[in-house]
């Protein structure tokens, strides 16, 4: 495997739509633990034409974020295409571009993006309400789903 980025998104004020950045605090903590070499861990809270700057130069990304649909099950873990994720404001934002823009411009501009990208969403209950704190369930998802990425991107060493 050469090099991996691994990009937790999300709002560490707005409940729920901070669970990509606890699953990228926790996998930094295993890593930090048992390293993989090659594998970077980063956030944002912001999508669009950053995602470019933040993923360059990287053959593989997993990208992490909240998940709002209307009747989810709140920390249902989701895997999906970069044209199949739409439930992430920093990815569909209207003033920003959806992820798959984003790649295709960079692509356009002869900017090296990830060939390699999966998409991680955990269905949330709440991404309003000002907190620091997650949900329950979607709490729950956390610390397995960091677990289950370290042991995929071991796996591929």
């Amino acid at each position: 495997m050469s090099r991996c980025a691994v990009l937790g998104l999300g709002n560490p004020l707005l409940s729920d739509d901070a669970v990509g950045l606890r699953v990228a605090d926790e996998l930094s903590r295993l890593l930090a633990a048992d390293p993989i070499p090659g594998v970077d861990v980063l956030q944002s809270a912001r999508g669009g034409f950053e995602l470019i700057d933040l993923l360059q130069g990287y053959e593989r990304a997993v990208i992490i974020d909240a998940l709002d649909i209307p009747e989810g099950e709140p920390g249902r873990v989701r895997r999906l295409g970069m044209e199949e994720f739409a439930g992430s404001a920093r990815l569909v934002g209207a003033h920003e571009v959806s992820l798959s823009t984003a790649f295709e411009l960079a692509r356009r501009l002869s900017i090296p993006m990830p060939s390699e990208v999966e998409v991680i969403g955990i269905e949330v209950e709440d991404s309003r309400t000002f907190s620091e704190q997650l949900t329950p369930a979607v709490n729950a998802v956390v610390a397995p789903l960091a677990a289950e990425i370290h042991a995929t991107l071991k796996s591929l060493r």
